[in-house]
């Protein structure tokens, strides 16, 4: 019974390593923490969006609800309770249920996708670490993208994540941190600021449960 148990164990290992899915992570690496709305066990978190590109604006509220270990439903809304689109986010991939007609296409299909991805999506394996002078910078990639947290000197948490897939290279700005709750050490950023091009989208953090 011990032989095929170590036999089994040393199968996983060995194909792990085979799929370069085992990486030993530094130490200093681990003490640093990913952007994570709903560590705390919180299943709902609403942001009050702002988008802009060139001369056009838009505002609307992004409501995001937890519906598995790592699945959510995703919905942006406008002030009179307009829907411009709904999908259901996984670790499998993004489904748009509803996407307003003007925005439905595949490019702007993928942006949103991108975005989607940095907000709520696991950024993946684990690739390698960069200091540049008071700078952390730490890779990771999965199937879609590479993405790159950076990292202030003696911070825990990011200031910013850069998402780059086979097409397009976006940033997210992770601003104003505070506690999730009143009680743990969970620091959340309360505003953020997207930029993909010639986009630009500005998120505040209105409500979390």
């Amino acid at each position: 019974m011990i032989k095929h148990i170590l036999t089994f164990s040393l199968a996983v290992w060995l194909c792990a390593c085979a799929g370069g899915q085992l990486r030993q992570i530094p130490t200093e690496v681990r003490g640093h923490k990913k952007v994570d709305f709903f560590a705390a066990g919180h299943t709902q978190a609403g942001f009050r969006v702002v988008g802009k590109m060139n001369d056009m604006e838009l505002e609307g509220l992004l409501i995001i609800k937890k519906i598995g270990a790592e699945d959510f439903d995703v919905s942006v809304v406008t002030g009179a309770a307009y829907r411009l689109m709904q999908a259901t986010v996984t670790s499998q991939g993004i489904a748009y249920r509803y996407l307003f007609k003007d925005a439905d296409t595949p490019l702007i299909r993928a942006r949103i996708s991108q975005l989607l991805n940095v907000l709520l999506t696991d950024p993946g394996v684990y690739q390698r670490r960069q200091v540049k002078k008071d700078q952390l910078s730490i890779y990771y990639k999965n199937a879609g993208a590479t993405t790159r947290l950076s990292y202030r000197a003696e911070d825990i948490y990011p200031y910013a994540a850069q998402t780059s897939t086979l097409l397009n290279n976006a940033d997210l700005w992770y601003n104003q941190y505070a506690p999730a709750q009143a009680e743990g050490d969970l620091q959340l950023p309360h505003e953020m600021v997207y930029k993909d091009g010639k986009i630009e989208i500005s998120l505040m953090l209105v409500s979390l449960k």
